[in-house]
C-alpha cells in the first residue's frame, strides 16, 4: 500500500499553477504589463510585440519607476504596493493590485526589467536566468520601467502548443489594448509590431485620463459611425455614466465596438449590455446590435474587483440600480435622434444614398457599383432613419416641425399607388420616391396617438353591443387595476365576474380581434398582476402592441384618399420613420439613384 505523504510544492511550480488562472496567452501578459505601467503615472506607453507576442512582448514607460531596493521583491508572489490590508480593496481604484502577475510571467518567460526611479539619480537592471536565479546592476535610463519578457511558455511545451497561430495571438492582443487606448487619452501609445510601427496616438490635449474622447474614439475605432454617436450622460443614485453610444441607424447584427469601463476599468457585464439594448427597444429590430462605449463611475466600496482572476469582471452590489441607470442614460441620449446637429454629422449624411450608387461623402468621392439589389438590402431601418433626417427639422413649441412641411403635402405629390396590397408608393414632383409600409407607418401614427393621451386626442367608437371577452382571475384583477389606463386611451369596460364588457373603443381599433389584442398585452409579462405593477416601464410595450392592433393592415387595400390621409399623418408624427417596435417604415429613392443603377445618364 501505499503511503500518504504531503509535499510542499516549490514557489516555481506554485507561480507556473498560478499562471493558468493569470497568464493564460501572450494578451494576458500585455495586460498585466499595461495595467503597471498606467498605475505608474506613465504619460508615454510603448507596446513591442514580435511573433504575436510568443518571441517577445516588451512594454515601456515614462512612469515613476521602480527603486533599486525593491526590484526583486516586486517578482516576489502577491509582492503589491497597491494594497496593504483587506479593507484596501473596498476603495481600490489602481488597474493592477494582487502582485502575482510579474511572479507568474518569470515562471512562465525569460524575463529581464530596466527601471528609474524617479527619485534615484540612475536607472537600475534585474534579469532572470531562472526563476530564483536573477542579477541586478546599474543601468543607464532616462526614466520609467522597460521589461521584456522573451519565449513564453518555453519551459512548458504542453502550454506552449495550445497557442495559436502569431496572427490570431496578435489579435487577441489588440482586443487587449484597445480599451485602454480608447479609456486613457491623456497617455501617448506606440504599438510596434515585428520591429514596426503600426500605431502612434499622441496625447489628446486637455484630455483626462479615464474619460472617453471622441477624437481618440475615431482614431482607434476608425469607422463614420462615431462621427454619429450620441453622447451619452447620467448622474443620480451615486452613479455617473459618461460615453457614446451609436446612433440607431447604425445597427447590425454582428456585435462589435462596444466597451464598459467601470472606474476607468476595462470589464465586460452582460447585465449592462442589455440594458443598452432595452434603452433602443423602440429604436432598433429586435436582436439587433449597435456599438457604445460606455464609462461608469462609482464608489468603490459598491463593487468588487476582485471575482476574477484577470481582473475581467466585476460584482455590483446593487446590479439592478446600475443596469437601470444606463438604461435611462441611453433612452435620453436617444430623444436627440431626431434633432442632432448638422455640424455633429459628415456633411451628406442626410442624403439617403444605396450602395450601389456614385455617392460624395465628407467631401471625398468614392464610387460603387452593384446592380445585385440583394447585397445590400436598402430598405432597413438605418435607411429609414438617413432619410428622416433630410425632411425632419428642429424641434420647437409645439414638437417636431418639419422644414418644407407643406412642400410635403398633397400637392407635391405626382403620384400614389398601392402596391401589394402592402406598400405605398409615393412619387414627389421634386424627382423623389417614398416606398412606406402601410401598416407600420399606421402603428406609428396609433402609437404616437396613444402615447400623448388628453381627452381630446383620442376619437372613441361607442359600439352597439359591448364586446364580451372573458378571462382568467388573475387577468380580471389586472384589468380591473388597468381600467383607467385604458380609458384614457379610448377603451371603456366594464367588470363583471370573469369577463369584461367592452363598450367602446379607439376608431382605429373597431375592426380588431379585442381578444387576441389583451392576450398579447398579457404576454409582456410572466403574471398578470406584474401588468400593473410595471406599468410604468411597460407602457411602451403595451402601447406598441396596441398599435399593432391598428385597423390598417398588411394586405389590405386602400383606396386613395386613405393613402394621402396616412401619408399626412405620418408626416407629422415626431418620429415617422420606424414602427414602435424599431421596424423601418419607409425607404426613400431618387430618381438619380435609380438612372444609376440602370447605368443610365440621361
Amino acid at each position: 500500500m501505499k503511503k500518504f505523504k504531503l509535499n510542499k510544492l516549490p514557489q516555481e511550480i506554485v507561480s507556473q499553477i498560478a499562471a493558468g488562472e493569470v497568464i493564460e496567452r501572450p494578451a494576458s501578459v500585455v495586460k498585466e504589463l499595461l495595467d503597471n505601467s498606467i498605475d505608474a503615472g506613465s504619460t508615454k506607453i510603448k507596446i513591442k510585440v514580435v511573433n504575436g507576442g510568443i518571441d517577445l512582448i516588451e512594454v515601456s514607460d515614462n512612469g515613476i519607476g521602480i527603486p533599486q531596493e525593491s526590484l526583486s521583491d516586486i517578482f516576489k508572489g502577491h509582492t503589491t504596493s497597491k494594497i496593504s490590508s483587506l479593507e484596501d480593496l473596498n476603495t481600490l481604484l489602481t488597474m493592477g493590485f494582487r502582485g502575482e502577475a510579474l511572479s507568474t510571467i518569470v515562471s512562465v518567460a525569460k524575463v529581464s526589467l530596466i527601471s528609474k526611479y524617479i527619485e534615484a539619480d540612475t536607472g537600475a537592471e534585474i534579469e532572470f536566468k531562472s526563476f530564483d536565479d536573477f542579477d541586478i546592476k546599474s543601468a543607464a535610463r532616462e526614466s520609467g520601467t522597460v521589461i521584456s519578457v522573451k519565449n513564453l511558455f518555453n519551459n512548458i511545451p504542453a502550454r506552449r502548443k495550445f497557442l495559436k497561430t502569431a496572427q490570431t495571438e496578435y489579435r487577441r492582443i489588440l482586443n487587449i489594448l484597445y480599451p485602454y487606448f480608447l479609456i486613457y487619452p491623456n497617455i501617448n501609445f506606440v504599438l510596434e509590431k515585428n520591429r514596426k510601427e503600426v500605431m502612434n496616438l499622441k496625447n489628446i490635449s486637455n484630455s483626462k485620463e479615464k474619460s472617453l474622447h471622441k477624437d481618440r474614439i475615431s482614431e482607434v475605432l476608425k469607422g463614420d459611425f462615431v462621427q454619429r454617436m450620441l453622447k451619452l450622460f447620467f448622474n443620480g443614485a451615486g452613479i455617473k455614466i459618461s460615453g457614446f453610444v451609436g446612433h440607431p441607424s447604425d445597427h447590425q447584427k454582428r456585435t462589435s465596438n462596444q466597451y464598459i469601463f467601470v472606474n476607468g476599468r476595462p470589464i465586460w457585464d452582460s447585465g449592462i449590455a442589455r440594458a443598452v439594448v432595452q434603452g433602443y427597444e423602440r429604436y432598433i429590430p429586435f436582436g439587433e446590435k449597435v456599438p457604445f462605449l460606455i464609462s461608469i463611475e462609482i464608489n468603490p466600496e459598491l463593487i468588487d474587483v476582485n471575482v476574477h482572476p484577470k481582473k475581467e469582471e466585476i460584482r455590483f452590489l446593487n446590479p439592478y440600480r446600475v443596469y437601470a441607470s444606463v438604461e435611462e442614460a441611453v433612452k435620453k441620449a436617444l430623444v436627440s435622434v431626431t434633432s442632432y446637429h448638422k455640424e455633429n454629422e459628415p456633411k451628406n449624411y442626410l442624403s439617403k444614398q444605396p450602395s450601389f450608387v456614385s455617392k460624395e461623402y465628407s467631401n471625398k468621392k468614392s464610387v460603387q457599383r452593384d446592380i445585385t439589389f440583394e447585397k445590400n438590402r436598402s430598405s432597413s431601418v438605418k435607411d429609414s432613419l438617413l432619410f428622416s433626417k433630410e425632411i425632419l427639422s428642429e424641434k420647437n413649441s409645439e414638437g417636431l416641425s418639419f422644414k418644407q412641411k407643406e412642400s410635403l403635402r398633397n400637392e407635391t405629390i405626382r403620384n400614389i399607388f398601392q402596391i401589394f396590397n402592402k406598400y405605398i408608393v409615393i412619387e414627389f414632383e421634386n424627382d423623389i420616391l417614398w416606398i412606406v409600409d402601410q401598416h407600420a407607418g399606421a402603428e406609428r401614427i396609433t402609437f404616437e396617438k396613444l402615447s400623448k393621451v388628453n381627452k381630446n386626442s383620442i376619437e372613441k367608437q361607442q359600439l352597439l353591443v359591448p364586446n364580451e371577452i372573458q378571462f382568467s382571475d388573475e387577468e380580471i384583477e389586472a384589468l380591473n387595476d388597468l381600467k383607467q389606463f385604458f380609458k384614457e386611451r379610448g377603451f371603456e369596460y366594464d367588470v363583471k365576474d370573469n369577463r369584461i364588457q367592452i363598450k367602446s373603443v379607439p376608431v382605429e381599433f373597431v375592426e380588431s380581434d379585442l381578444k387576441l389584442l389583451f392576450d398579447e398585452i398579457f404576454s409582456l409579462s410572466e403574471h398578470p398582476s406584474q401588468l400593473y405593477k410595471g406599468i410604468k416601464k411597460l407602457k411602451d410595450d403595451i402601447l406598441a402592441t396596441m398599435s399593432c392592433h391598428t385597423s390598417i393592415r398588411s394586405g389590405q387595400r386602400l383606396h386613395r384618399e386613405e393613402m394621402l390621409d396616412l401619408y399626412n399623418r405620418l408626416i407629422e408624427c415626431e418620429n415617422p420613420y420606424s414602427c414602435p417596435h424599431g421596424r423601418p417604415v419607409v425607404w426613400r429613392l431618387k430618381l438619380s439613384d435609380i438612372d444609376s443603377n440602370f447605368e443610365r445618364t440621361y
